[in-house]
């Protein structure tokens, strides 16, 4: 369970201490979650994405085993997207549940480091999901960075479309799983740690 410290006036003995000067609210507010409407806008992937990308092909390979339980946990932001699914009903949950339901798998984290994995893990299934939702769009994508691929190693633009799409797709998925994976450790450690000193 989290502890929620309350800001405390100035004066007023908390904890056996005093709080040395008046605390007002943060001035920034936290975007919520989209119901089922694209998770980053055009400029943030413009600006952040080629950067997300870059520490996400950074984190240490996982086991072909370890992605596979990982894809568990990214499937829970996969199950939003309605491109995702073939039947008529859609996607079985909304991007703002599917994200609470992440930040509960994820709830032994401090909070800045479970908003950081999760935007990791957002941010590469997003990139898997324009694949589902363009089956062309390792044609011409939207941003370069998305090319994870060496178009070079296709022989003409129909081998592109179809292999290349499905690679790059691949690649993604992984990379998703792959934060996921990282993630579920990060937290599995805290709770470890919770659990000792509690």
């Amino acid at each position: 369970m989290e502890n929620i410290t309350n800001r405390v006036p100035a004066g007023i003995a908390t904890g056996g201490q005093f709080a040395p000067t008046g605390h007002r609210e943060p001035s920034i507010a936290l975007v919520p979650a989209p119901i089922d409407d694209p998770d980053f806008d055009y400029e943030f992937e413009a600006d952040r994405g080629p950067g997300l990308r870059k520490e996400l092909e950074a984190l240490p390979r996982i086991s072909a085993k370890a992605a596979i339980n990982a894809g568990k946990v990214a499937d829970l932001l996969r199950d939003s997207y309605p491109e995702y699914w073939t039947g008529e009903d859609g996607a079985p949950q909304t991007r703002a549940d599917a994200v609470k339901n992440l930040e509960q798998e994820l709830r032994h984290l401090p909070r800045d480091q479970r908003e950081h994995h999760i935007e990791l893990v957002r941010f590469a299934v997003h990139e898997e999901m324009k694949h589902w939702a363009d089956r062309g769009h390792v044609l011409n994508p939207e941003h370069r960075y998305e090319l994870i691929i060496d178009t070079s190693d296709y022989a003409d633009e129909d081998d592109l479309l179809d292999n290349g799409q499905e690679e790059n797709r691949e690649r993604w998925e992984l990379l998703a799983n792959t934060a996921a994976y990282y993630a579920v450790a990060a937290d599995n450690s805290c709770s470890t740690h919770q659990g000792a000193a509690a």
